[in-house]
């Protein structure tokens, strides 16, 4: 019985072969390698590319060069006014813009061959379209709203404005009425207590107290705030321009395919381009 069972289980193995299961998944396509010319593009300029490639399978019949697109996003804006709290918000969006599609094709020649290489040796270029040059926004002299809501979105200044002022302290109102030119003088809404932690005769200034020793911020100063817009927020007065930022660029994931007359093909390892 026991050997039996043990040809049973040698039976089954031998019909069921697990590795050979996993590993042959198709026909064997072409052999390829490439390397492209750079790691950086200008848009609207080709890129070059040397490319080896074999078949022990079957004749070449051409090769292709294939490439998606990828769109980065670089947002970041400033509030330069507040001493208490530094306040930036920064964002980087990569997203991918296009599929992977073919880009150019090739003709395969015999006398490409290469003896001392023993592979096909292919030299060529493929071209990256003029629309994918990068475009900046940074630090504009002159703001405008409408840049603004479709750089950032419809949302953004009045939502920015609305996190700057849940930090916004006794200090950040001073600096910022008195250099924006809302107020000439801060003294009667300020007050002031002896902070011992720092040393006898150091006073901290702050807006007056309730009875439960709370700021209390006044309507004065509430009512101001609410006319101040958000081109006042970012605005870098001593420099003369806005602390506004927006870079939109792009990259590509590019390949090469090598087919065979069966229609078979293989492929390259992807190349990462930066478009500038």
């Amino acid at each position: 019985m026991a050997i039996a069972a043990t040809a049973l289980v040698l039976t089954s193995c031998a019909k069921h072969d697990f590795f050979d299961d996993d590993n042959i998944t198709g026909k064997v396509g072409p052999e390829a390698y490439w390397e492209v010319g750079s790691a950086v593009v200008a848009a609207g300029n080709n890129m070059d590319f040397t490319a080896q490639y074999y078949s022990s399978a079957s004749e070449i019949d051409h090769s292709e060069v294939w490439y998606d697109i990828e769109e980065i996003l670089d947002k970041n804006v400033t509030c330069p006014w507040t001493v208490s709290f530094t306040y930036t918000l920064s964002s980087n969006i990569t997203e991918q813009k296009r599929v992977s599609q073919l880009i150019k094709k090739y003709d395969h020649k015999p006398e490409l061959w290469s003896d001392s290489l023993h592979a096909f040796l292919l030299k060529g270029t493929f071209p990256i379209s003029g629309t994918l040059a990068p475009f900046e926004w940074k630090q504009p002299a002159v703001f405008d709203s409408t840049k603004m809501e479709q750089y950032f979105g419809p949302t953004y200044m009045a939502d920015f404005k609305e996190a700057v002022h849940q930090k916004m302290k006794f200090a950040d109102y001073r600096k910022m009425y008195i250099g924006m030119g809302k107020l000439d003088d801060f003294t009667q809404y300020t007050d002031s207590t002896e902070d011992r932690n720092q040393g006898e005769g150091v006073y901290v200034y702050h807006f007056p107290k309730n009875a439960s020793g709370e700021e209390i911020i006044p309507y004065a100063i509430d009512s101001i705030w609410q006319t101040i817009g958000f081109a006042e927020l970012v605005e870098n007065s001593a420099g003369g321009y806005y602390e506004v930022e927006y870079k939109r660029s792009y990259k590509l994931n590019a390949i090469m395919r090598v087919y065979d007359v069966r229609g078979v093909y293989g492929r390259t390892v992807s190349k990462e381009i930066s478009i500038n």
